[in-house]
């Protein structure tokens, strides 16, 4: 094992003016992170002792923001001012670095390359002494890139330009992905030779590779699959680069016992967790910190943010955020969970139905056309399509508790704060303003009680 300490600097001080877009690129959001979240992303399991996010004024969000945005609370932002070129974003990285002897530079719109690739770059680098090793791979059309012509086996002799290759270097269809490992000590020397004699003005850190050369220094490349080196210039690769991460993200979850029935229409991000034998249908969208326990039957056609699907339980053509659907439970076709809803086991809430901050006990079930917010509901309610919980009252918000047993008909209007009790019921159409004792009936606009004629609906008893 190498004994050599490692740092990584990630490149992010570039604008979105390619994208015709404020938003600088690097923090354009793709498959539930931001570009160079992935980036981090990636980086984070090779234990580097230190990593540097070059940023540029524009993009100084970015430190105080990385925590909602994904990204590596642990990285050092350096801040490029002004952006002159990636050879002076990596010598301003330098003054940040400690003792570090070995350096990974990446751009911060590379989301494609793994961890296993980084990893194979800095052992490649290591064992081979070079100064220098560079990803490449293989592209079928190499127009515009510069050509890495290589002498043998992994040894770079040179990279040229597209606009200055030969025919035969022209027919090199291995380019440079412009992610390098450089031993630190030989970078910090060539830095300074960096001139900006070009059409841009600019130092460019792919000059160092050539600088090396001159001093017979050892240059050397990995190769790596074409789909990893894919950067981001415009919309249209910003979305091809989501397909392909999606993908990963599928092929994932499917190598690891989730049935994935449409990968194409599926949408995961890195940051969910799925359990075997859970079943995504199509145009499923899971976000966030969302958990889809084994069994769970999600789609088609659901969104699900932040929230935890229970073993068993199904989510169908409907909108869930921030809420707990226990075991068995199901929701939709056309509901919409708002944060706070907690569902218990075997619950239900169907076809257009809205909640905020409610809780339904265990079989419970509001099957449609009902709202349900700010409200505390028991076992075995039963809540009748037209149902609202009147939950403000223009200036706070109140709450709504139904205890066990009750059965709400149609088009009750709750007003809180009000409390119906167990096995209390109240009649279609009643607006109810006052507390139903246990066992009594609420009836009529404004509803008056009825003792002892509640829930008169036969329980069922459970199996066995």
């Amino acid at each position: 094992m190498s004994t050599s300490k490692r740092a990584a600097v990630v490149l992010a001080a570039g604008d979105g003016k390619r994208l015709k877009s404020k938003l600088p690129k690097v923090l354009h959001r793709v498959a539930g992170r931001p570009l160079v979240g992935h980036v981090l992303a990636a980086l984070a399991p090779l234990d580097l002792d230190q990593t540097v996010v070059v940023i540029s004024r524009t993009v100084d969000e970015l430190r105080t923001s990385d925590g909602s945005l994904g990204l590596s609370a642990e990285a050092t932002y350096a801040i490029q001012d002004p952006p002159r070129g990636t050879g002076d974003a990596v010598r301003v990285a330098l003054e940040y670095l400690g003792d570090t002897t070995t350096v990974l530079v990446v751009p911060g719109d590379a989301p494609l390359v793994t961890t296993e690739t980084f990893r194979s770059l800095f052992e490649l680098h290591e064992s081979s002494g070079a100064a220098v090793t560079l990803l490449t791979s293989e592209i079928d059309d190499p127009t515009g890139y510069g050509r890495v012509v290589r002498s043998e086996g992994s040894t770079v002799e040179r990279i040229v330009e597209h606009g200055d290759a030969t025919e035969d270097e022209l027919r090199v269809r291995e380019i440079n992905a412009a992610v390098y490992v450089f031993d630190r000590e030989a970078l910090a020397r060539m830095l300074p030779r960096l001139d900006d004699s070009n059409a841009q003005g600019e130092f460019y850190v792919t000059d160092v590779i050539g600088l090396m050369r001159e001093e017979g220094l050892g240059v050397v490349a990995h190769k790596t699959d074409a789909v990893e080196t894919s950067g981001v210039n415009d919309r249209a690769q910003l979305s091809d680069v989501g397909r392909a991460l999606r993908e990963r993200a599928c092929a994932r979850w499917m190598s690891e016992g989730v049935t994935v029935i449409d990968p194409a229409t599926t949408y995961i991000d890195p940051t969910v967790v799925i359990e075997p034998d859970a079943t995504i249908l199509p145009l499923t969208f899971l976000e966030g910190s969302t958990v889809i326990r084994a069994g769970a039957e999600v789609g088609p056609q659901a969104r699900v943010i932040d929230s935890e699907i229970g073993p068993g339980a199904s989510v169908t053509f409907s909108v869930v955020r921030g809420s707990t659907i226990g075991r068995s439970a199901s929701v939709g076709p056309y509901a919409s969970l708002r944060p706070g809803t907690v569902l218990a086991e075997d619950a239900h809430l169907g076809t257009f139905v809205e909640t905020k901050k409610a809780t339904l006990g265990r079989r419970s079930k509001a099957p449609h056309l009902s709202y349900l917010g700010d409200a505390e509901i028991g076992d075995d309610v039963n809540i009748g399509a037209g149902t609202i919980t009147c939950n403000w009252d223009g200036t706070e918000k109140h709450r709504t508790v139904i205890e066990d047993d009750a059965y709400i008909s149609s088009d009750t209007m709750l007003v809180a704060p009000v409390r119906v009790g167990k096995g209390a019921a109240t009649g279609a159409g009643s607006v109810v303003r006052d507390d139903v004792p246990d066992g009594a009936l609420a009836v009529g606009v404004p509803a008056r009680v009825i003792p002892g004629k509640g829930n008169r609906k036969k329980k069922k008893l459970p199996p066995g």
